[in-house]
Formats: C-alpha cells, structure tokens, sequence
C-alpha cells in the first residue's frame, strides 16, 4: 500500500512515470522514489520484454530470474531519475528506456554465467567478417580455419559463444533495439516481399532467408533449415536490406531511421514541430552522440520525421506549451 504522500502526489488518468510532479519529489525523497519504483515494476518488465524478449525467454536464455532484471531495471530507473533535466522538455519515458535497456544487458552479457570473449576471439570474430565481406557469404567451420590459419574447434568455440549476440557489431556495443526482428516485420509485407524477390537481384542463398521469413521462421529456424550459423542469417538479412536501399527508394529503411522516428514520437506527443535546437537536445538527452550530426543532416531528420506527421502542426515555439 503507497504512503498518503505518495498517494497524494499521484494525478487521475496519468501514469506516474508521465507525471512530473511525483518524479520530482522522488529526486529528494529516497523513500517516496523506492515506492515508485515498486508501483511500476510491471511496467519495467513490459519495457524489458518490448526490447529483448519474454521474461521468461530471457530467464531461460541467460539463467537469470526475474529479480535479478528487476534490480538492473531499478538501478537505471534510479540512476535517470537523480541525472534527467526536467528543464529540458523531453518526456521522462522517452529517455528512460534507454538506461534501461543497457543496465540489463550489463546482466545479461557482461556477467561471469556468460563467457566472456577474450580479445584474441573478437579479432579472430572480426576477421571472420572481413572474409564473409570478401566472399560475400559465410563459410564453413573448415573453410574457414584453413582461411586463417586456426583449429576448426577454434572456430567453432569462438561462433558458439557469439552467437548469444545478436551481431558482430554487438561486440562493440549493446543497442536495446532488436533489428533483426524489427526488420523481418517489415519484410513480411506480401507485396513488398514480391517486389523484393522480383527486382533486387537477390542470390539463391538470401531468396532461400526471405522465403522462409515468409513462412514464419525466426532467425535460429532458418539457420538450422539451411545448415548455417544464426549470425550467417544475420548478415543475409542485413545484405538483403542493403539492396533494399538501393532498389525501392521510397520505401528505404534510412541509417537515421531509430532518430527520425524518435523525433516524430516527440513531436507528435508535443503537438507541434521542434526546431533544430530542440531536435538537438531530444537526441543529446536521449543517448545519441550529436557531435556526429552535421546541420544538413539534423535538418534531413527533422524533414523526415514531419513527413511522418497525419497532421498540420505548428512550430512548438509558435504553440502554447
């Protein structure tokens, strides 16, 4: 049962982690925040299970429990609530999701019950990729070890243990986004599937990926069909989307694709359109390295998440916040 301050901070129809008022007073509060944090586990869980999967799937996959998520998810929620900028605009769950994402997957992949990958492996890892980019596919265990000189077991081993990670761009770093996943949603559309197989100029190998996607394989299904390691489906699939690009241009999936969809979210929720500078600082709140975004790009963004708009929406500086 909530304390009567807790109650009372509370607002009708507005979810807590939507309401201001309670996330402030749990800044200087450490007991009112620890009852935020109890009243909305479940939705914690619901974000978790979004970006990575049933809990139960991850319990099994990581022989993790439920508590275990639910304290990382805490330390995230905490760590937000202390640093987050209330000045700045932005939806507190637009930017918690995040910190979030990341602290589970410190649990789940940088914890001793998963083997870690020394150095050794990840540049034997990256070579591995190198070859696959030469080739244009991915070879055999054996291929392989002959190719660079290494033990089949060796390779074996180190593909084994990678494939608890999504790609290898993983190894760098962990993003919350599934976009494997994400991507086989698309192309389940049935007419741009045909499309697809009409006019890409796909090989026999990524036809064979994409038919089966149709048939309502997932990526370790398919790999086991065809014979090949999970993170060989991984790279068709990125391959195929590739060529995606190339072939139907106004259906291409943009490399700031996770941003322009961010942005139009916010501007939307806002009910009106930011400005660069606002862009900006939803981007820099949110974990994105702004640094890296020239003025022509922030304003291709922008351009692209206003198109995404059912609506005629001012400027926000033109609307009363």
């Amino acid at each position: 049962m909530p304390s009567q301050r807790y109650i009372d901070l509370r607002k009708d129809n507005l979810p807590d982690l939507h309401n201001n008022v309670l996330l402030k007073a749990c800044q200087e509060d450490p007991d009112l925040l620890s009852e935020l944090l109890y009243e909305n586990k479940e939705f914690l869980f619901s974000i978790i299970a979004h970006y990575k999967g049933s809990i139960e799937s991850l319990k099994n996959k990581f022989n993790v429990d439920e508590e275990e998520l639910l304290q990382h998810a805490y330390i995230a929620v905490i760590t937000a609530i202390r640093d987050f900028d209330f000045n700045k605009g932005i939806k507190f769950t637009t930017y918690i999701y995040r910190p979030i994402i990341w602290e589970v997957n410190q649990l789940l992949y940088n914890d001793s019950r998963l083997v870690r990958l020394s150095r050794s492996a990840v540049d034997l890892l990256k070579q591995m990729e190198k070859v696959e980019n030469e080739l244009g596919y991915f070879p055999k265990a054996e291929e392989l070890a002959k190719l660079l000189d290494v033990t089949v077991e060796r390779i074996e081993n180190v593909l084994r243990f990678a494939s608890e990670l999504t790609s290898l761009n993983s190894l760098e770093s962990f993003e919350p986004e599934d976009y494997s996943i994400g991507y086989e949603s698309k192309v389940m559309d049935k007419i741009y599937v045909e499309n697809l197989l009409k006019n890409s100029d796909l090989s026999e190998f990524e036809t064979q990926v994409i038919n089966l996607i149709m048939d309502g394989n997932n990526n370790s299904q398919i790999a086991k069909k065809l014979n090949v390691y999970p993170m060989t489906v991984n790279r068709a699939l990125n391959r195929i989307k590739n060529k995606l690009d190339n072939n139907f241009e106004s259906k291409r999936l943009s490399k700031y694709e996770s941003e322009i969809g961010l942005i139009a979210e916010e501007m939307i929720e806002l009910n009106c359109i930011m400005n660069i500078e606002q862009l900006k600082d939803l981007l820099d709140v949110c974990g994105y390295n702004i640094s890296k975004y020239s003025s022509r790009v922030l304003y291709y963004i922008r351009q692209q998440a206003i198109s995404r708009l059912d609506q005629n929406l001012s400027e926000c500086n033109d609307c009363s916040q």
